[in-house]
């Protein structure tokens, strides 16, 4: 444990001292689990393919043996698209970012 657990918010209200046992709706996922990633090659974006072979690389089969801010990069321009600029104050120190952050 350390000082990010010690000040986050206590999950008291997540919990009931009575179950619910309404019944709920499953909702089908709307991605499809037996599709692998395409090839690098195939990638049109050339941001986005450097990104597939330097992911190929990262050592992902090990816990937190992979650069941060590479993983993070990747991470962002899959999800926002290779024109979304990644957050300056994502790779600042914390001594430097706002007092928001």
């Amino acid at each position: 444990m350390n000082q990010m657990d010690a000040a986050a918010t206590p999950m008291f209200d997540c919990f009931t001292d009575t179950p619910d046992f309404t019944p709920f709706t499953a909702v089908p996922n709307q991605v499809p689990l037996d599709e692998m990633n395409p090839e690098p090659k195939a990638i049109r974006d050339p941001l986005l393919r450097r990104q597939a072979y330097a992911s190929n690389r990262l050592p992902l089969d090990h816990i937190d043996q992979c650069d941060e801010d590479t993983l993070n990069r990747i991470l962002w321009h899959a999800m926002k698209g290779s024109a979304a600029p990644f957050p300056a104050w994502a790779v600042l120190p914390r001594s430097e970012r706002s007092d928001r952050d």
